[in-house]
């Protein structure tokens, strides 16, 4: 009976040996306070971490860079109090705020380009659609 419970004991202490979590530490390498202007109810972030969107009162978002930037203010009408950002990266979803709707937000990605003295054909303020095929072979 007693090689039972030492046999007992010592699978309990390999196990609980086997199974302690694991703790990590973090290294903090910065911080950034930034002020916005107006009262936040939610953020999400770009899957690349490049885009921070902020959500505020009476349902703005304000599109912040990496570098803690306002690079653009989405006015959608509406108060809502969440935001989130897709998984596949694409899309913003707005909820909650007492409405019984939700809001999906297609974004895509608009660049400026610089094409000063570059030769070019009919008017100047002509807009201008680039289409990149990566799977095209």
């Amino acid at each position: 009976m007693r090689r039972f419970f030492v046999q007992l004991f010592l699978s309990l202490a390999m196990f609980s040996l086997f199974s302690a979590p694991a703790f990590a530490n973090f290294d903090l390498r910065g911080s950034q306070q930034i002020d916005i202007g107006v009262k936040s109810l939610d953020t999400a972030v770009s899957a690349d971490g490049k885009w921070t969107f902020v959500l505020t009162e009476g349902g703005n978002i304000q599109v912040l860079t990496w570098r803690g930037e306002l690079a653009q203010v989405i006015e959608t009408g509406k108060a809502y109090s969440r935001i989130e950002f897709s998984a596949a990266g694409n899309r913003l979803i707005l909820s909650g705020g007492g409405t019984k709707d939700i809001m999906i937000l297609s974004l895509g990605m608009i660049h400026a380009l610089d094409t000063t003295g570059s030769p070019s054909m009919g008017a100047d303020d002509a807009s201008v659609v680039i289409a990149y095929f990566g799977d095209y072979q």
